[in-house]
C-alpha cells in the first residue's frame, strides 16, 4: 500500500544553510520554512531543484529550520548539496504512479482496506461474508444467529389455482378432497351441507358458496361440531369458509344468517 504524502499550495522556496554529504539525515534551511504542510508528514522536497544534482527527499518531520529527511526518494540518488542549494516543495512522479496503481488495483488494499473486508471485496463468497458478521452461527452458507420461524400455518400447502367442486343436489357431505377448494351449491330447493367428523385436520379449510335459489343450511354429522354467527348462507351468492380448528371442531365465517 502506498505511503500517504502531504502537500501545500503555499510553500515558499528556501535554500540549504550549510552543506550536507550524501548520508546526512537532516538538512538545515537558511530561513524559517514558510507554507510547508502542517497537517501531516511526510512530504517531498527537492534539494538543488532543477539542477543536475537534484535529489528528492521525504521530509518526515521538521522543527525550526531543520528538516529530518529520508534520502534518494523516487529513484533519485543521494548526493552532497552545498550551501545555497535551492529547496522546493514538489509533486513528483511517484504521486501519479500511486494514483494509477490505485485505479488498476482490485478492492483488497485500495483505500487501506485489508483483512476480512478486503478479502470479501475481492472474493464475494458466503464464507468470506460470514467472517465479517459477528453473530454468524453457520459454517457453510451464511446463517444468521436469529431468523423468522413459521409454525402451524393455516394453509399447509400453497395452491396455485383454486379447485371448484360444483354440487347440484339438495344434500352434500364434505370429503377430504374438498380441502382448499370452493364447493358451489346450486339447487332451486333448500340444500343441506354436512361437515363430517374424522376427515379434516386442524388448519385445513373449505370455501362454500350458494349459487342457486335454494338456501344452504350447514349441519354437523352428530360427532363434529361447529361455531359461527349463523347456520345458513344468507342468500344466493353468499359465501363462507369452514375452518377446522381442532379434532372434529370447526368454525364458519362468512355471509351467514
Amino acid at each position: 500500500m502506498a505511503t500517504r504524502r502531504y502537500y501545500s499550495a503555499t510553500a515558499v522556496d528556501n535554500t540549504v544553510a550549510s552543506s550536507i554529504n550524501s548520508s546526512a539525515t537532516s538538512v538545515t534551511l537558511s530561513s524559517s520554512p514558510t507554507g510547508y504542510p502542517t497537517s501531516g508528514q511526510p512530504f517531498v522536497v527537492a534539494l538543488d531543484y532543477n539542477t543536475a544534482s537534484e535529489e528528492l527527499v521525504l521530509v518526515n518531520s521538521y522543527s525550526g529550520y531543520t528538516l529530518n529527511i529520508t534520502r534518494s526518494f523516487n529513484g533519485t540518488s543521494a548526493t552532497a548539496h552545498n550551501a545555497g542549494a535551492v529547496v522546493r516543495h514538489v509533486i513528483v512522479a511517484q504521486d501519479l504512479t500511486d494514483l494509477q496503481d490505485h485505479v488498476a488495483a482490485g478492492p483488497n488494499g485500495v483505500h487501506g482496506i485489508t483483512g476480512s473486508l478486503g478479502t470479501f471485496l475481492t472474493t464475494s463468497s458466503s464464507a468470506n461474508l460470514a467472517s465479517l458478521v459477528t453473530d454468524e452461527t453457520g459454517t457453510g452458507s451464511l446463517v444468521f444467529g436469529t431468523g423468522p420461524t413459521l409454525s402451524s400455518p393455516i394453509i399447509t400447502t400453497p395452491k396455485t389455482t383454486l379447485g371448484i367442486n360444483a354440487q347440484t343436489g339438495t344434500t352434500y357431505t364434505l370429503v377430504a378432497t374438498d380441502q382448499d377448494k370452493l364447493v358451489t351449491l346450486s339447487n332451486s330447493s333448500g340444500i343441506t351441507l354436512t361437515i363430517p367428523a374424522g376427515v379434516f385436520s386442524t388448519g385445513q379449510y373449505i370455501n362454500i358458496q350458494a349459487i342457486g335459489a335454494g338456501q344452504v343450511t350447514i349441519a354437523n354429522d352428530g360427532t363434529s361440531s361447529f361455531t359461527g354467527t349463523g347456520t345458513k348462507l344468507r342468500t344466493q351468492y353468499s359465501a363462507a369458509s369452514i375452518i377446522c380448528t381442532g379434532t372434529n371442531t370447526f368454525t364458519v365465517v362468512g355471509d351467514l344468517a
